[in-house]
């Protein structure tokens, strides 16, 4: 049977940089299977035509749970591709995406990917050096359990072979990828492993990724002991955790761990009664009162006269409800949290002029302020959500209580003071639902990430827009109390760096 007649039925389902992959019924097999085929352009690319010969010959000799089966070698009228199971769920990639404000409660399901991923890789470290460890490429099988599958050996080089060449993933890369090529072996596999075991205990990519190698066309030598603990941004993580993956991450592969079978020795040593019992803890209820903002549309932005540019145009949206608290988080909350999940406590916290019990808790990280949302089983607000939130259904409004700038009773602005006020100081400051603070005393963290030209970026009647990208600049809204009244503008947008402690950023949450 030709390859004609064996592959009917084809249903393009997925679209790569050089690849597209289609679900196709195999009358031999009798079952539907998947065909990663390169495109026109990418198939006349010698260099990945081997490539792609390679992965089938590697991957028919590797048998594991957690690496994608390959059944055949499609060669045909549609040109060139590989055979492979047909699977059904979603890449890691994009599950950390839907899943980065919610790190506590996926603790256990995270450290439970990196125990397989890392007996996936004990079994292929026996035959190849994968050299493209990325999130992307690493499948998750629906289900109620997360399996994870290990895709894409295209880059994989047997044993008994040297690298070719530049290759692989910046994020991801190891130093010896770009700088050394013939010194690639499996330790050049522990590191993306590290890379990737910092993003999914965190959230975070750390600052020894070669992401901008591109560009400096050098690797970054950071020694680990100035690189941040992954219990820093999330404290289930235990210390014995904490300095493996940061080992994964060395410079030098003779500072990493030898082989798999030492990471996954580690791994299993990490109790996940333990981690299970510190959730339960850092889990919970507390109250935080809110506000509700129902659904309908809203406009987001400023009019043609509005005074910036990153505010511009208006675009009417549409937001699911939500309910947003009422107050900035306060110190008396963030020690609740501190007290129940272990978590660092806040530098500005124990000082006489902005750690009293009512004052909004500053000196925040955005990790940190996610981390309490986690807690609370909520998140932080979209700069959609807190723009609409702070107009109280005023269209327009220049400031949450109509059109004119604050006075000295309305919002701390301004050098009206010298620290923050209490988070229930400025009765009249309220918006119409009842919200206070949204004007001055401290800007405030939103989820999004920050790119001026965002409100050009979205279409009218986009539902629930925000911009979550990898950057480290985030949305801040709301000004402060060090700053210009025109920073407390609803529109006003604000940005600050992810790692910035500010003694006048806070945040508060939403329940969406």
């Amino acid at each position: 049977m030709d390859t004609q007649q064996r592959y009917t039925d084809w249903e393009k389902i997925g679209k790569g940089g050089h690849a597209n992959v289609y679900r196709v019924f195999d009358q031999e097999l009798q079952f539907h299977v998947a065909i990663k085929l390169l495109n026109q352009k990418a198939s006349k690319d010698r260099n990945l035509v081997e490539g792609m010969r390679r992965e089938v010959i590697i991957s028919r000799s590797l048998r594991h749970q957690y690496i994608c089966p390959i059944h055949d070698l499609y060669d045909g009228e549609r040109g060139i591709g590989i055979v492979m199971d047909l699977m059904v769920g979603n890449d890691l990639g994009k599950w950390l995406k839907e899943n980065q404000n919610n790190i506590l409660g996926t603790m256990e399901e995270r450290l439970q990917l990196l125990k397989c991923l890392t007996r996936a890789l004990l079994t292929a470290h026996s035959k190849i050096v994968h050299r493209d460890l990325k999130p992307s490429n690493v499948f998750l099988l629906q289900g109620e359990i997360l399996q994870p599958v290990i895709m894409d050996f295209g880059l994989s080089t047997l044993d008994d072979a040297r690298g070719d060449g530049v290759s692989g993933t910046p994020k991801y890369m190891a130093p010896e990828q770009w700088s050394n090529p013939s010194a690639i072996d499996l330790r050049t596999d522990i590191f993306a492993l590290g890379i990737m075991a910092y993003e999914i205990c965190t959230g975070r990519i750390p600052p020894n990724s070669n992401r901008n190698i591109l560009k400096t066309k050098k690797p970054i030598k950071i020694s680990i002991s100035d690189i941040p603990v992954p219990s820093k941004y999330c404290p289930l993580i235990p210390p014995s955790l904490d300095t493996l993956i940061l080992q994964m991450t060395a410079f030098e592969q003779r500072d990493r761990p030898q082989n798999t079978l030492e990471i996954l020795k580690t791994l299993d040593a990490v109790s996940v009664e333990s981690t299970k019992s510190m959730e339960g803890k850092g889990s919970q209820k507390y109250e935080v009162e809110v506000a509700e903002v129902k659904a309908e549309q809203y406009y987001l932005g400023s009019p043609p006269s509005g005074q910036n540019t990153n505010e511009k145009p208006a675009k009417r949206i549409e937001l699911s409800p939500f309910r947003i608290g009422i107050y900035c988080v306060t110190n008396a909350d963030y020690r609740k949290f501190v007290e129940a999940t272990g978590a660092p406590r806040l530098p500005l916290m124990d000082t006489q002029d902005f750690g009293q019990d009512l004052q909004p808790a500053v000196g925040v990280l955005w990790e940190e302020a996610n981390m309490f949302a986690d807690w609370v089983g909520a998140s932080l607000p979209s700069e959609a959500q807190w723009e609409c939130a702070a107009r109280g259904g005023l269209q327009f409004s220049e400031y949450p209580w109509g059109m004119e700038s604050p006075a000295s009773s309305q919002a701390n602005i301004g050098n009206n003071w010298e620290r923050t006020t209490p988070v229930n100081a400025y009765l009249s400051g309220r918006n119409p639902d009842g919200i206070w603070d949204l004007c001055g005393n401290v800007w405030e963290w939103c989820r999004d990430d920050y790119d001026p030209e965002f409100y050009r970026s979205i279409s009218s009647d986009t539902k629930d827009p925000v911009n979550i990208t990898d950057s480290d600049k985030k949305v801040i809204r709301g000004g402060s109390f060090q700053d210009f009244e025109i920073t407390g503008r609803c529109a006003f947008r604000g940005h600050e760096n992810s790692a910035e402690r500010r003694s006048n950023i806070g945040f508060r949450i939403v329940y969406n």
